[in-house]
This record gives C-alpha cells, sequence and structure tokens, in this order.
C-alpha cells in the first residue's frame, strides 16, 4: 500500500519536472517566433532518454509538448508566462532546475548556435531557476 502511494507521489513529481522541461525548451524554440519541427523532435528524444521521466513515455509527452506549443502559439506572452510558472514550480530541487536548463541549451545549440533571443529567454530561466550563468558558459 505504502509502496503503491510512494510510487504515485513520485510519478507527480517527475510529470511536474517533465512539464517544466517541456515548458523551458518550447519557450527557447519559441524565442525566434517559430517552433521548428527538429526542435520539437530533439525534445522528444531527450525526454525519451531521461530516465527520471520513464514513466512518461509516447502519448503523454506528445500531449504535453502539443498542449504547450498550442499556449505559445495562441499568444506568446501569455505562454510565456505559464512557462516560466511551470518551471518555477521545480526551482527548489537543484538537479531538475539543472535538467531543465541543460534541455533548454540542447534546443539552442540543435541548429549549431544560441540566438540572442535564445540566450534571452535562457538567462531569464537562470533567474528563476536561481542557477549562476556563469556554471553554463553563458555570461
Amino acid at each position: 500500500m505504502f509502496g503503491n502511494l510512494f510510487n504515485k507521489a513520485k510519478k507527480v513529481q517527475n510529470k511536474n519536472v517533465m512539464e517544466a522541461i517541456v515548458a523551458g525548451a518550447l519557450l527557447t524554440a519559441a524565442a525566434d517566433g517559430t517552433i521548428e519541427r527538429s526542435e520539437t523532435d530533439k525534445l522528444t528524444k531527450l525526454l525519451q532518454a531521461n530516465d527520471l521521466l520513464e514513466a512518461f513515455r509516447g502519448r503523454e509527452i506528445t500531449k504535453t509538448i502539443s498542449k504547450y506549443e498550442n499556449i505559445l502559439d495562441a499568444d506568446f506572452g501569455i505562454g510565456k508566462k505559464k512557462m516560466l510558472d511551470e518551471i518555477a514550480d521545480i526551482a527548489d530541487n537543484d538537479d531538475h532546475a539543472q535538467e531543465v536548463l541543460l534541455t533548454m541549451l540542447a534546443i539552442a545549440k540543435a541548429d549549431g548556435e544560441v540566438e540572442p533571443e535564445e540566450h534571452t529567454v535562457i538567462m531569464e530561466v537562470c533567474r528563476t531557476l536561481r542557477l549562476d550563468p556563469k556554471e553554463y558558459g553563458l555570461a
């Protein structure tokens, strides 16, 4: 009984991490005005390879990506606020915060360079997560 309850609690916590990672990655992808298919494909691969998120495969990941894409597409300002709120939910856990930031960096570097708009968003997320951008070669 307690094992089952523990597993459910862990899945809820990990869902917050998954949502924060998706939010950060899509916020980065949308920073230049367009979320490219290559960026969402890379995000899906990164999420599927993340052991922390092994409980979320296929449909649940795709559904979250689609939901957050739609929010950002409907209105970037409102979407950005929503994404930052999702990211802030995991700010108290350094490991989870680093997962979010490192995924954002991977998405930003997917086309070979970090665009200025992507850098701006990443720096804002560093502040939200209370991470030192210098530790990630950003400052």
